[in-house]
């Protein structure tokens, strides 16, 4: 199986975690292409591929426009393969605001017209020590509401027993 992961990151978690994937994909025999959304040309030939991953984060309640632009692009290729979706989101990683994770991955499939066979709701990463005052002020108050998480080292929500089952059940529902 020839199998693309088509990732959309802003901090670099979203690579992370689409690089875990390809890692764990090849592991079983499997070819793997990984492209960032954000370098995505028109000349790309996406036909021989057998199955998709598309793996998008979260920033201000929306995924980046590179990976929606992508899919919205390619929509119909998707729907006609294999394909997953996995988005990374703090929303998806906070008690009590898995249901807003769930509206950024509605949202997504409604403006790009494309149904994911499987998705994933996977959390993120806070990466302090790359934000400047007011990216942390507005981390702290607006996405932490308050909390007050140490602004001297970073945080990783990412699930990666999560991250692992999904990808097993994805290869599961190909073949």
């Amino acid at each position: 199986m020839n199998l693309l992961i088509v990732f959309g990151t802003t901090e670099g978690q979203t690579r992370k975690i689409a690089e875990r994937v390809a890692t764990d994909v090849r592991g079983r025999g499997h070819q793997v292409e990984l492209l960032d959304s954000a370098e995505f040309t028109s000349d790309l030939k996406l036909g021989h591929f057998d199955a998709f991953v598309i793996a998008g984060s979260v920033h201000q309640e929306h995924h980046q426009e590179a990976i929606t632009n992508f899919v919205f692009a390619h929509h119909e290729l998707l729907s006609t393969k294999p394909s997953a979706l996995i988005s990374v989101s703090l929303s998806a990683a906070l008690k009590g605001h898995e249901a807003d994770a769930q509206k950024y991955v509605d949202r997504f499939v409604s403006v790009t017209g494309w149904q994911p066979r499987m998705t994933l709701l996977l959390g993120g990463a806070l990466r302090f020590t790359k934000y400047d005052y007011f990216q942390e002020q507005f981390v702290r108050f607006v996405v932490m509401k308050g909390g007050d998480p140490n602004p001297e080292r970073d945080y990783e929500f990412t699930d990666w027993n999560a991250l692992a089952d999904f990808t097993d059940r994805f290869l599961e529902t190909i073949g």
